[in-house]
């Protein structure tokens, strides 16, 4: 907000009407991801010696995350600036405010963006669904934890099961995404992979196994944590299939110990 308490121009979201105020995002943008725009701000840098920073905030499930902060040198020709906003960012259902603010080369807040309002709603996806997958070594209460073997910092094993969608050489795309939190709440950034896999009969008849790797997906996660899976089918380009998201919960901690189980790995 600038010095006369008034906001800036909002951002707006490639493909998301903004004259909807529920700001509800298309389903090919949740799976294909999007990109945010915040035009020139009043009173920017025309002088060499000055920056401006730009920081745009992502809040959601009443955390606030810092997804963009870059400082510009002066003078600032640029009309607007783009934010990619990821399908592993829209991966979590509910409400979501982005806003931006923009600070001079003298730390002052000026000016400030009202929030912009998303609704992510992955039900709306118009295709069948599959299957969800399993966690084979978790406990009986959903854990991996440092007792779980194979050991985590050989990676997770994610059983995808038999389908009865799909045909041989589709592609299946497995995507982890890790949480600061029990319940899929709290998106933690680094904690991501997508993994593909062609399909072939027998892996729909019988199912199959994908190792998640140890880094980048586990190692973030320690305690009271958690991540969700989800697995599409693709036909070429096509989405012809998805699942609902599966959690497992993550626990590093050992009771008595300063550091979590394979902290040095």
């Amino acid at each position: 907000m600038n010095k006369n308490g008034i906001f800036a121009v909002p951002l707006t979201v490639d493909g998301v009407d903004r004259n909807d105020p529920e700001g509800r995002v298309p389903y090919l943008l949740l799976l294909n991801g999007t990109i945010a725009r915040v035009p020139r701000w009043e009173n920017f840098s025309t002088v060499s010696s000055r920056s401006d920073r730009l920081i745009v905030t992502w809040e959601q499930d009443g955390i606030s995350t810092v997804i963009f902060d870059r400082s510009y040198p002066g003078p600032i020709t640029q009309l607007e600036f783009e934010i990619p906003l990821t399908p592993q960012r829209l991966g979590t259902d509910g409400v979501a405010l982005l806003y931006y603010i923009v600070k001079d080369a003298d730390e002052n807040p000026d000016p400030a963006s009202a929030p912009v309002k998303l609704t992510i709603d992955h039900s709306q996806i118009p295709v069948p669904s599959l299957n969800s997958v399993e966690f084979p070594h978790a406990t009986l209460w959903g854990y991996l934890n440092c007792q779980t073997r194979p050991a985590l910092n050989q990676g997770v094993t994610v059983k995808v099961p038999p389908q009865t969608i799909g045909k041989d050489k589709d592609v299946c795309k497995l995507q982890w995404q890790g949480y600061r939190s029990l319940n899929g709440v709290g998106i933690v950034d680094e904690a991501f992979i997508e993994i593909s896999h062609d399909l072939s009969t027998e892996d729909l008849e019988r199912g199959f196994n994908i190792v998640v790797p140890f880094r980048p997906c586990v190692q973030p996660l320690i305690d009271n944590d958690s991540a969700l899976v989800v697995i599409r089918f693709y036909r070429g380009d096509r989405l012809i299939a998805q699942s609902a998201p599966e959690l497992v919960k993550i626990d590093r901690k050992i009771p008595g110990e300063l550091l979590p189980c394979y902290s040095n790995d």
